[in-house]
């Protein structure tokens, strides 16, 4: 009960899903009586965490502001704090000085807790003041990295470890330009090739980013490398982020001591983009790869920019024209001109936004587009969305968009201390549409995620509104589990906790329904707990032979998806008020394995095709039943035509 002078206190806004935040700019420092006041937050929902030397650090139940009122009487009461110590060990058991440690929360983000230190010359370290939940730590140095030691602080909070160096992997080699002159000070990156079999994909963002920079000879190497396939990329001293990302990559294992990397000199791409008419769009943006794109505004359409050597694609988008995306190979010292681009017009939409009485809405966001994801308070993150546009309403209310191709579209829209709309989809096809969207009052939804009885921390919860799938609002779990989203649409929403990783990565996905209604909050308990089956799936076609590759995604119920759409629908999903478990594995030579399954009825749907194009795909279903063993196996047979 005594009071701690001298912690620092941080507010974070608990609807935010990726809050970037500095205590040392951001926070507040508690007086001698342990007091502290922060000013100016806005209405929502917030977390105080504070810390203080060595005491574990302590995050708040999430705390609702009303941004009228003062919030007084909030206590943080510090505990002492967790501590790993321990002694890193080479291969002959001698201590290492100079390693490495690092300790991570575990969770399901990249971004969770981290703290990290280094060993003295007698090989000892420790590392203080952590919080009591389970963690994970590892050891790295230019002689090898340890394995990784799970520990739970929760349960022994003052840890000893020995951490031995016993993963010698290594990969060296030399960076070059293209007339052989090693480059002194090259940037270079090792990244695992998930289709070499890397076992130790789980457990990569533990371990961290492996960079380098090569000496004044060119020379490079990465230690401590776990057994796998991995993919080495190299970009000249002082280049951009983006040329790094479009290098070409080699491949290498560890064990390899002469890899070279070739850097070529940059080239360029020009060429002109133009309308139908001759006319050139306003204004559009080029977009190398996956690098960032770059604006353009010229009369006739030209641009010109600098690009690294390579093959990739070229995306061009903007207002007016639907994206398009043009393969280019550039040649360093050289000009590459994709010519003329002609654009496609595409679908529009347009309309109006009124309030829950009718008057227009002026300054309100529209956004559109093949997926829109948004934050537990912001309508809309452009960065996080896919194929969208987004555009503000005129003094009438009225909006345009443009420049959408015929595939469905989902629109949503909103204004802060106005309210927003409930997510519409639109069905593809080449037509325009016009709509009036009406703002309402938004709802809040709060919960927790256990597992096993324990909360489930730093891990992303998604809400996706019933019948407009690719609509998604997100955050992420506290320490204690909870979440909140300050302002959905009334509606009915499919919650869960995404435990793995994004886009077509292996998840598991704990689905509950919940229906929320206009002007009452709503809270709901996620319980994301594994069951002890492991259950091996074979895909392959009616002739017997195996899929080489497809995506499997298995309900923990027995459904009859008719359409693609409904694979996540969530419209006939039998839910009951019980949680619907969800897995997505990919198919790797006609097999796939998913751990952690119940007894009960599943149902197991193949999906063949690319995810980018909806059209392409294709999915078949088959109805399994769990009995009560560890170890299960279940088929999904496809028409072989499939794979031709």
């Amino acid at each position: 009960g005594k009071p701690i002078a001298g912690a620092r206190v941080v507010a974070t806004n608990a609807s935010e899903p990726l809050p970037v935040v500095d205590p040392r700019r951001d926070g507040v420092v508690t007086g001698t009586d342990g007091a502290f006041a922060i000013a100016a937050l806005s209405a929502g929902t917030w977390r105080l965490t504070a810390t203080a030397g060595e005491r574990a650090p302590v995050t708040s139940v999430p705390l609702s502001v009303d941004g009228e009122h003062a919030r007084r009487g909030v206590e943080l009461v510090m505990t002492e704090g967790a501590v790993v110590r321990g002694t890193v060990l080479d291969a002959t058991g001698a201590p290492v000085a100079g390693a490495e440690i690092r300790v991570v929360a575990r969770g399901f983000v990249d971004w969770r807790p981290r703290r990290q230190a280094f060993s003295g010359t007698d090989g000892t370290f420790a590392i203080t003041g952590l919080a009591r939940l389970a963690v994970e730590v590892v050891a790295w140095h230019d002689s090898g990295a340890s394995a990784i030691a799970p520990v739970d602080l929760a349960a022994t909070p003052k840890a000893q470890l020995t951490l031995a160096l016993d993963v010698k992997g290594a990969i060296s080699g030399t960076v070059v330009d293209r007339a052989g002159q090693p480059l002194g000070d090259a940037q270079v990156i090792a990244e695992p090739d998930w289709s070499g079999g890397m076992a130790d994909r789980v457990a990569w963002s533990v371990r961290g980013v492996q960079q380098a920079v090569t000496d004044q000879g060119g020379a490079f190497r990465f230690a401590g490398l776990p057994d796998g396939a991995y993919r080495l990329r190299a970009a000249r001293p002082g280049a951009s982020e983006a040329a790094l990302d479009l290098a070409s990559s080699v491949t290498a294992k560890p064990g390899d001591s002469a890899v070279k990397i070739v850097v070529a000199a940059d080239g360029r791409i020009t060429g002109k983009l133009q309308l139908p008419d001759a006319t050139a769009p306003l204004a559009f943006s080029v977009a190398l790869g996956s690098s960032r794109p770059v604006a353009f505004s010229s009369k006739d359409g030209a641009f010109a920019l600098p690009a690294a050597a390579g093959s990739y694609p070229v995306t061009f988008s903007g207002f007016g024209f639907v994206t398009i995306a043009k393969p280019a190979t550039v040649t360093e010292g050289k000009d590459t001109d994709l010519g003329t681009i002609t654009v496609n017009p595409g679908r529009s939409i347009s309309g109006r936004v009124v309030d829950e009485t009718g008057v227009p809405v002026a300054k309100a966001t529209v956004a559109a587009g093949s997926l829109l994801t948004g934050g537990g308070a912001e309508l809309y993150i452009k960065d996080e969305s896919i194929g969208a546009k987004d555009t503000e309403t005129d003094a009438d209310g009225r909006f345009v968009l443009d420049g959408f191709p015929p595939s469905t579209l989902t629109v949503v829209a909103g204004k802060a201390n106005a309210g927003r709309s409930a997510s519409i989809q639109l069905p593809a096809g080449p037509d325009s549409a016009t709509l009036e969207l009406r703002l309402g009052r938004t709802t809040k939804l709060t919960g927790k995620v256990t597992r096993a009885g324990a909360p489930v921390a730093d891990t992303v919860v998604i809400a996706n509104p019933i019948g407009a799938v690719a609509s998604n609002f997100f955050v992420t779990t506290g320490p204690d589990g909870a979440f909140t989203l300050d302002a959905l649409a009334p509606g009915a929403y499919i919650v869960y906790p995404m435990l793995g990783e994004g886009g077509r990565g292996p998840k598991d996905m704990y689905t509950r329904r919940v229906d929320l209604a206009l002007g009452a909050s709503a809270n709901v308990a996620i319980d994301a707990t594994p069951g002890p089956v492991s259950l091996a799936v074979t895909v392959k076609t009616d002739k017997g032979g195996a899929v080489p590759g497809a995506q499997l995604i298995v309900f923990g119920a027995a459904v009859n998806p008719q359409t693609v759409a409904e694979l996540r629908d969530g419209t006939n999903f039998p839910f009951s008020d019980r949680v619907i478990p969800i897995y997505l594995r990919g198919v790797a030579g006609g097999s796939a394995t998913i751990e952690g399954m119940t007894a009960g009825p599943h149902t197991l749907c193949a999906l063949l095709g690319d995810p980018r194009d909806p059209a392409s795909l294709q999915f078949r279903c088959s109805p399994a039943t769990l009995g009560g063993g560890s170890r299960q196996t279940a088929t999904v047979v496809v028409p072989h035509a499939w794979v031709e």
